[in-house]
């Protein structure tokens, strides 16, 4: 399957079983003899390899030490195809070297540095394929072991198979039972309860690499997954199982029917689609602005991408992607720039997104009768879903959460419209304002804790605006405790939790100088709702003072509040008018047949084959 396996059939010494066919894969627990597709499970033998194991784990550690964010060179094309014909397809690269980004560098330097980043992506994701590789073997092993004659096949989803991996992605599988009427299989929690003993087994028979390994069996949510880590806290890499689950299979599968992932049965393409290097570079500005995940009640990174995707597919973004294309990194800048200015405002996230099931057509339908909110409620419509199926992949956000989108987008596109698309007045410009826009917080600055941390300053919304009394107000404060609702036992709280308290004491912040002075003796009784993020603050003799990211949020998010509840009483005509020019922008879209791989790709950018 999508590892790194030899083909190796009657080889002396390999294991037989009366006409099954074995083959040899390479894992990190070493060489493993595992049945072929037309073989039967279990009873398979392993060979160890102490020094295999060593090299790659040392491969993994030069990986990590390797990685620098900017200034690497190209990666190594490399191609080895699976036993079964599907690749695990190493993330879109750059085939520019290192003299045409400093060329460009000159007189494009955004463009230059978006070259750099996603090459440096690319070398980093390739040092580590080995690795994952392995890993996903070794998990297959422990699907056959434990299921025996139930076991299916294991399919590769997630951005690993949409070709959009940064550094930090997880990999994602699917292990599909073969049902037995004469046999229960048994619910996914139970089969991923076999998996997981199967692979305590299995490591414990390598005992001194078994502290590589660690798992972690999440089987309260609502859909079960097994984590299975290799490599040390922190930098270890992930495979993320879960049992027969078929949307996120149909969901790379209509990512690749409109061309915004390679197909696998294809011929890899020699240049990578304008699209796909879109969602990777949202995607990593999701990992590195520290954009809320689903697990704390932020937006889907599903949700995230089709919103890019109906950027893509809207005619200015083809019609600029077309004038920028003469450049290596101007189309890509070009649609990097739109996605961030279309939803740079909350009445671009307010409607409805839906489209249409080829592909060909993407329709956001603004919401008309808003109730006198100024606060978005975004749907964004499974694709892969249609009629009486329909979903909505986008979960209710309060409007803390909100504020922290808006201003995070609002952010990007600000800077993204300061770059010159011509030739740069000031030399290096373009690379200083995209080095903001991807500029990465502290892991962890946009989640709320469940336990209560000495020193935590954070950024809280309150006062609900209502009667017309005033708009709500951002607020620093002091965390003095932290309850979670009864029977919440993650180490984060969800951002819509409206049931959990958080005891926070206000400050006031002096102008010009930014020091925290305590507004009142006793701490206000908040939820999860109110917050917006953590803050980092600077000692200034005996008082607090924020840093500069923390004066930026309150002195920006106070603006756009006020700016937000001035405008209120215009909200529906402007509501109403923005809605039917986007339907008719829509329709033209969609009578005009318009496809995602109609955009052209940027030169210089390839995809290669891991």
């Amino acid at each position: 399957w999508n590892a790194r396996v030899a083909e190796d059939r009657g080889v002396e010494g390999g294991p037989h079983r009366g006409d099954a066919k074995w083959r040899k894969r390479t894992t990190p627990l070493g060489l493993a003899w595992t049945p072929g597709d037309g073989g039967i499970g279990g009873g398979a033998a392993e060979v160890g390899d102490a020094e295999l194991v060593r090299r790659r784990s040392q491969a993994k550690d030069e990986a990590d030490a390797a990685y620098v964010p900017a200034a690497m060179g190209p990666p190594a094309a490399s191609a080895v195809q699976c036993a079964n014909g599907i690749y695990i397809e190493e993330a879109c690269g750059l085939q520019a070297g290192a003299s045409l980004a400093a060329q460009a560098d000159h007189v494009y330097s955004g463009e230059a540095l978006l070259m750099e980043m996603l090459s440096a992506m690319d070398r980093h994701m390739q040092q580590l394929r080995e690795t994952q590789q392995g890993l996903v073997a070794t998990v297959e092993l422990a699907c056959r072991r434990a299921l025996d004659r139930n076991f299916g096949r294991l399919v590769l989803v997630g951005s690993a198979a949409l070709r959009v991996e940064t550094p930090g992605s997880d990999v994602d599988v699917v292990c599909f039972t073969r049902r037995d009427p004469f046999e229960v299989v048994g619910f996914p929690v139970d089969v991923l309860r076999r998996v997981h003993r199967a692979l305590q087994e299995l490591i414990s028979q390598y005992s001194e690499h078994s502290t590589n390994f660690s798992m972690e069996l999440i089987d309260d949510a609502r859909v079960p997954i097994l984590r299975v880590l290799w490599g040390p806290a922190g930098q270890s890499i992930a495979v993320d199982v879960s049992v027969d689950q078929t949307r996120p299979v149909d969901h790379v599968r209509w990512f690749q029917r409109v061309g915004a992932a390679p197909r696998p049965a294809a011929p890899p393409p020699v240049v990578a689609p304008l699209v796909t290097l879109t969602l990777r570079c949202v995607k990593w500005w999701l990992r590195q602005r520290q954009i809320p995940k689903t697990r704390e009640g932020g937006l889907p990174t599903l949700a995230w991408l089709l919103l890019a995707v109906h950027v893509c597919s809207l005619p200015e973004t083809h019609w600029q992607a077309s004038v920028s294309s003469q450049r290596p990194m101007a189309a890509l800048l070009a649609s990097l720039s739109a996605f961030f200015r279309h939803y740079s405002s909350l009445q671009r996230l307010d409607g409805v997104l839906t489209f249409a099931a080829d592909g060909s057509a993407s329709d956001f339908r603004r919401r008309v009768d808003r109730k006198g909110s100024p606060w978005a409620e975004l749907a964004v419509l499974d694709p892969s879903r249609e009629g009486s199926e329909a979903l909505n992949l986008a979960p209710r956000l309060p409007p803390a959460t909100q504020l922290l989108l808006v201003y995070e987008l609002h952010r990007a596109s600000e800077r993204l419209a300061c770059i010159q698309r011509n030739v740069e007045a000031i030399p290096g410009q373009g690379r200083m304002i995209l080095e903001e826009v991807f500029e990465q917080l502290p892991e962890g600055i946009n989640e709320l804790p469940s336990f209560h941390v000495g020193g935590m300053w954070v950024l809280v919304m309150h006062g609900e605006y209502a009667g017309g009394v005033g708009p709500p107000r951002v607020d620093v404060g002091l965390v003095e405790g932290i309850v979670p609702r009864p029977g919440w036992a993650a180490p984060f709280l969800l951002r819509n939790d409206e049931r959990s308290e958080l005891r926070v004491r206000l400050h006031d912040i002096e102008e010009h100088s930014w020091r925290c002075f305590s507004r009142r003796p006793t701490s206000s009784l908040l939820s999860p709702r109110n917050f917006i993020c953590c803050l980092r603050l600077e000692r200034d003799g005996p008082y607090w003072r924020l840093d500069r990211e923390a004066v930026a949020r309150h002195t920006a998010m106070n603006q756009y509040l006020r700016d937000l509840y001035s405008n209120s009483g215009d909200v529906d005509d402007e509501s109403t008018k923005a809605s039917a020019a986007e339907s008719v922008g829509a329709e033209s879209t969609s009578s005009s047949g318009a496809s995602l791989t109609s955009l052209s790709s940027p030169k210089g950018a390839r995809c290669t084959q891991i």
